[in-house]
């Protein structure tokens, strides 16, 4: 076991708030996180009968005997439980560090929690390892990590056979939370093929009807199937950054898979040199660094931030935005192992745009230098490490 990143995090929410929630992917490390963070607190799992019967049939009897350090796995499983929990804390309202719930990422979960337990309750988003927490978990290179992925236990398993889980996980997904969610008419097999769809088109600007059209279904069901990939924290939608400098702006988002050992495995990547040599490699990358570069910014932030990518239609981008107050900053990402200032022209044209102080161009080589005062470039592994 490894300390993850948003250990202090946790820490200081314990102190701001009387109840934690803990959402992230199925499989990402919550329950393990918890557990090792909280080593003394009582742990309940919801998905097992004998815990959930014993929480459900009191839930105010439960929380006065047990509901003081106390995590709750599964939580999404008895939404019944969050006014009993709103009503336990509001009885001292000043105390704070006293129950995390986990959640696999359902929305139903943050349905029931914003409805019941708003402004009680701070959430922390864990997603799949980082490249930095990967390392302390095994030896690894940065080129193989961004092949695997960054959920633990494939992490461990022989390269090639990483794909069996990828394959269960997926499958997992398609047929329970799909399934009880969406109530969808499509098929398993369909549904891997619509995902394999989105994985085609990942760091593209997203075009639902097209999608729509080729798989012979309306755009709303796509865009409903996107929806419910975003809320389980398999999707990241990243929105243009819209100002007013004088352009015609591209209005369309973006989608990317956020786990790049889910997106190779639809994409059939299952090596390095399959990675080397695909189509889809600088989309990939980009989603990758972008992925890592945001759960960065998000391991020690209390203030909102916010994700943006920037295209104008004459073809001027960034690729990612950070923006934290009134301060934006503007990242590139190459998959070049060297970089030539002339392939920079739009990057630079977009910071003109913006009136950008900063920039930090991301690629594939060893060497960080400043290539302007504005503009500073880092390899991709010194940046994440």
């Amino acid at each position: 076991m490894i300390k993850r990143q948003l250990s202090k995090k946790l820490t200081k929410y314990l102190k701001l708030f009387p109840i934690v929630a803990i959402i992230g992917p199925r499989q990402a490390g919550k329950t393990t996180f918890a557990k090792m963070e909280l080593p003394n607190w009582k742990y309940f799992d919801l998905e097992k009968p004998s815990d959930f019967g014993r929480v459900s049939a009191d839930r105010e009897f439960f929380l006065e005997q047990y509901g003081e350090k106390c995590i709750i796995d599964e939580a999404q499983l008895l939404p019944d439980l969050f006014p009993a929990i709103r009503n336990y804390v509001d009885m001292n309202r000043s105390k704070k560090g006293r129950i995390v719930l986990l959640g696999s990422v359902n929305p139903l979960l943050i349905k029931s929690i914003s409805e019941s337990l708003a402004g009680r309750i701070g959430f922390i988003e864990l997603s799949t390892f980082h490249y930095l927490e990967a390392t302390l978990f095994r030896a690894i290179k940065l080129e193989d990590f961004w092949l695997r992925g960054g959920y633990p236990e494939p992490l461990q398993w022989k390269l090639g056979e990483h794909f069996v889980w990828m394959e269960q996980y997926i499958k997992t997904f398609v047929e329970r939370d799909v399934l009880r969610i969406l109530k969808t008419s499509l098929s398993s097999q369909k549904q891997i093929q619509l995902l394999t769809m989105f994985a085609h088109n990942h760091g593209q600007l997203w075009n639902a009807s097209r999608i729509a059209s080729a798989f012979g279904v309306s755009y709303h069901t796509i865009n409903h199937y996107v929806d419910l990939l975003e809320n389980y924290f398999l999707i990241r939608r990243l929105i243009p950054y819209h100002q007013n400098v004088g352009k015609r702006l591209v209005k369309r988002h973006k989608l990317y898979y956020r786990d790049t050992g889910l997106l190779h495995y639809l994409l059939n990547l299952p090596d390095v040199e399959a990675l080397r040599t695909s189509p889809y490699r600088g989309f990939s990358f980009e989603g990758f660094v972008i992925e890592q570069i945001i759960q960065k910014y998000l391991k020690d932030a209390l203030n909102p931030l916010r994700f943006y990518f920037y295209k104008t239609s004459q073809g001027e981008e960034i690729d990612l935005l950070v923006q934290e107050g009134r301060n934006l900053i503007a990242h590139e990402i190459k998959t070049s192992t060297t970089i030539e200032v002339g392939e920079l022209k739009g990057f630079q044209r977009s910071m003109e745009q913006l009136k950008l102080k900063k920039g930090i161009v991301v690629y594939f080589g060893k060497e960080n230098f400043l290539l302007s005062p504005q503009i500073e470039v880092k390899s991709a592994e010194s940046l994440l490490t």
